[in-house]
């Protein structure tokens, strides 16, 4: 830096440079209406300040040229360091300001450019000039004081590589996007026809998390971390209590998979998928087990459900508030693979930034569709949770040569995770190149340890597939009804055909999954260029999404907007970007690349295994033709991860700039070197047996939660039932009485069952729910109660009924009469010493008439 400061010839160049930016303004402000408006104060002032730039660059260099006091009073002033820090710090802000005004003045609605486009206008020539010249100033200065760094290391040339790798990669992937469409363009006419972008982090999550990385920097220098003991688990204590002390102080908003209070309890419910699991837990609290021959997906989350239940009962908020009991061990989690990958600062900023994006995305969520957070039964974050562990364990498990004892354990984490999501097991052969990669020496003790990790997970899953032989004969993981028959549909569609993919009657599970099997192949074989086609179009639609994770806003309603949104703008993501969003995904793509090269070349190959993973998990997840949004959520934390390191290096680079900063930074790198080693401690038998048993148990507890609760609607005989509606009291029916229920039930015209009564929701003609074509829940003429018996029926009860019923809690034993043809005539329903008894719209009053 003192070589520039020295050089007049260098000053007048740049001071000339200068000039021209101000000429440049000028022209731009006399563009502007000056000639117009001269008698306009601000526009004076504007002008003004132009000029009196001008003549002071002017003056600048003829001090140089004569060399008078002027100058060097002024060159002294600038040698000094402070000056110098501060001028980069003022000169960056203001290059970081002029920017994000730049996009927000693109993003304005017509009302905010009426209230403030002028100011902006007005004031651009000479914002634009501050920008110019502070960029200019952020280039030297940086050149100067960071190139003698960059000299004395052989790093740059081995990192400049990488990154040129991981560009050209990146670049490769943009270019196939761009020439063939892929992963914008629709894979077929339905459901997940193409994947949406998920809840983006918004930009003052990320400038808060870059300021938390500065702190934490800082703190750990100047506070000499080392000296507290056991300071990773008091701050993962924190971070749990922060993220559930966060998560808890909001309500539950409605949301597709908890749909908004209704009729008649105006209760939330969960709905679609979340409604799936939870019916089946329910299942397993009246005795059914999962239901006759029934291998639902998600098994062990179901279970989890199923425990939270039998603590707490049916109260939806307080079966969110216990599970985000657990949920909040994702962001902890985080923040130990964090500073296990690449120190403190990232562990922490990627822990708050999912703790943020979900509380964020209970906000949005009554206008965005397919979300998955901690606030609805879904199984994406517990799978998230597994996944970082077994990486976070990976990762030790390589750099310590693969101990007996850590396989063991990622063999039980594992199995875990494979009975809340199967898609988690793509993961162990990436494990196993990659310590292959790291340890080329260490083949033997990786079969050793390799070994012992499938056999746990085959401890782990056994009683699981027991339970699946023991009711089909055949070995099944997953229910044909779910995984084969998505296929099934979703490959037929690429083909413009709409299979039937209902099971046949008496068809069995095995018989259901070879038909869909079949079905599946033959749309493959039909049309394999367009199952190709489709597959890569779902993958890269996961990538550009992953990019997105970065905000890429259309326009900008209201300035609260940028705090919390009230439109889910991240949707009307259509793959034809203006030009400051592709400038904005120009920098997203760099910064990301950016963050892998760095990652990569700190932590060797160990620094891709996030993002292989990442890959790995989303091309499975592309088999199915699905992507985008939900089904991001178990693996795009590792994109942020990079962003994070990227934005982290980048503000590393910025304080090493400085002065008072570069003893900070440095102490800091010594402090948090990359170790490719690892010392595992030995672990006798004894661990064996304990970690295997736990592990077997966790695998147990699924055929185990089948058999433990009594059967709380076993099959008796029609009499009995009849008895139970005949005894209750329901006076006020004027279409029916006791008399006539008796004569009908004589000459045989319904039959009764019983059962627990889900989820009752009552919608009046004309209402439903317009996202879903759900039969009970679509917009359709007639007022009914809605409503799903697991017991002696499992499955959706349609009650056509004119009116709101007034009692109907959720959970309360039902008592339901079927005439000849199927249809539910009379509902019972039973909620302690509390009965109320209803006539359906389908009954004809005119049979009870003498």
């Amino acid at each position: 830096m003192l070589n520039f400061l020295s050089s007049q010839k260098k000053w007048i160049v740049l001071l000339g440079i200068w000039i021209l930016h101000g000429l440049l303004a000028m022209w731009q402000f006399a563009g502007g209406q000056f000639f117009s408006s001269v008698l306009s104060i601000r526009y004076l002032l504007v002008g003004s300040l132009l000029f009196l730039w001008l003549i002071f660059n002017v003056i600048l260099i003829i001090s140089i040229f004569q060399n008078n006091k002027l100058w060097l009073k002024i060159l002294a002033w600038l040698k000094k360091p402070y000056l110098i820090d501060a001028f980069l710090i003022a000169t960056i802000l203001i290059v970081l300001v002029r920017i994000g005004l730049a996009l927000i003045r693109g993003l304005l609605s017509v009302e905010l450019i009426q209230a403030y486009g002028g100011y902006l206008d007005r004031l651009s020539p000479v914002l634009n000039l501050m920008t110019f010249v502070s960029f200019e100033v952020v280039v030297l200065i940086l050149f100067y004081r960071i190139k003698s760094a960059l000299m004395d290391k052989e790093i740059s040339r081995q990192f400049f590589l990488k990154f040129f790798i991981v560009l050209t990669v990146l670049g490769l992937a943009a270019l196939i996007i761009s020439v063939t469409g892929l992963g914008i363009m629709t894979n077929y006419k339905g459901d997940w026809a193409r994947g949406l972008p998920a809840v983006p982090l918004l930009e003052w999550q990320i400038l808060l998390v870059c300021l938390f990385c500065i702190v934490a920097v800082f703190a750990e220098v100047r506070l000499k971390f080392s000296k507290f003991p056991k300071l990773d688990i008091w701050i993962g204590i924190f971070i749990w209590l922060i993220t559930l002390l966060l998560w808890l102080s909001q309500p539950v908003m409605p949301s597709p998979s908890a749909l908004k209070p209704h009729e008649p309890n105006f209760e939330v419910y969960p709905f679609i998928d979340s409604q799936t699991y939870d019916i089946f837990s329910q299942s397993v609290l009246v005795g059914n087990g999962f239901g006759d021959l029934k291998i639902p997906q998600r098994p062990l989350y179901i279970v989890f459900l199923t425990l939270i239940h039998v603590l707490v009962g049916q109260d939806y908020s307080n079966v969110i508030a216990v599970q985000s009991m657990f949920f909040a061990f994702f962001p902890v989690l985080l923040y130990f693979f964090g500073k296990e990958f690449f120190g403190r600062p990232i562990g922490i900023s990627i822990a708050f930034l999912a703790i943020l994006r979900d509380y964020i995305s209970n906000d949005v969520a009554p206008f965005t569709g397919n979300l998955s957070y901690s606030k609805v039964y879904l199984s994406e974050i517990p799978t998230a949770i597994f996944l970082v562990l077994f990486l976070l364990l990976s990762i030790r498990w390589i750099k310590a040569g693969f101990p007996a004892f850590s396989g063991v354990m990622l063999g039980g984490i594992l199995g875990i995770a494979m009975l809340i999501r199967t898609q988690v097991v793509v993961v162990v052969p990436l494990v196993i190149l990659f310590g292959l990669l790291v340890q080329p020496r260490s083949l033997v003790p990786l079969l050793k340890s390799t070994l012992l990790m499938f056999v746990v997970i085959t401890l782990v899953v056994s009683p699981w597939l027991w339970r699946n032989w023991r009711l089909t004969g055949t070995v099944i993981f997953d229910s044909p009804e779910s995984q084969t028959a998505n296929l099934a549909l979703r490959y037929s569609r690429l083909n413009g055909v709409e299979p039937d993919i209902r099971p046949f009657s008496g068809e069995s599970n095995a018989d259901y999954s070879d038909r869909l099997k079949k079905m599946a192949y033959d749309a493959v074989v039909a049309n394999p260029r367009g199952a190709l086609l489709g597959v890569a179009n779902s993958f890269l639609n996961h990538g550009i999404n992953n990019i997105l994770l970065f905000p890429l806003r259309n326009d900008l309603i209201s300035p609260g907007e940028l705090l919390i949104p009230t439109n889910a703008f991240w949707q009307k993501w259509e793959g034809e970007p203006n030009l400051p969003q592709k400038l904005l995904l120009i920098f997203y793509t760099l910064l990301f690349g950016f963050g892998v090269s760095v990652a990569w070349h700190r932590n060797g190959w160990l620094g891709l295994l996030p993002l292989c993973l990442n890959l790995a998990y989303n091309l499975w997840t592309s088999l199915a033709l699905l992507s985008g949004q939900r089904f991001m959520l178990a693996m795009d934390w590792s994109i942020y991860l990079y962003y994070m390191i990227g934005l982290f290096t980048l503000l590393g680079g910025v304080m090493f700039a400085l002065k008072s900063g570069q003893f900070v930074i440095g102490r800091w790198y010594e402090l948090n070197k990359f170790s490719m080693s690892q010392v595992a401690p030995e672990r006798g038998w004894r661990y064996y047996i304990l970690a295997c048993f736990l592990f077997f148990g966790v695998g147990a507890s699924l055929p185990l939660s089948e058999m433990i609760f009594p059967e709380r609607y076993p099959i008796v005989s029609q009499d009995q039932l009849f008895m139970r509606l005949t005894n209750s009291s329901f006076s006020g029916q004027p279409d029916v009485n006791q008399a006539c229920l008796r004569e009908l039930y004589q000459v045989g015209e319904f039959r009764l069952l019983e059962g627990r009564a889900m989820y009752p929701r009552y919608y009046a003609a004309g209402d439903g729910e317009s996202f879903t074509d759900a039969v009970g829940y679509k917009i359709i003429d007639e007022g009914r109660l809605v409503f799903d018996v697991v017991g002696q029926m499992n499955g959706r009860v349609i009650f056509p009924i004119s009116q709101v019923p007034e009692f109907i809690p959720n959970a309360s034993d039902v008592l339901m009469a079927f005439n000849k043809e199927g249809l539910i005539w009379f509902l019972l329903v039973e909620d302690e010493d509390v009965n109320r008894f209803y006539v359906s719209d389908f009954f004809d009053p005119s049979i009870c008439q003498p």
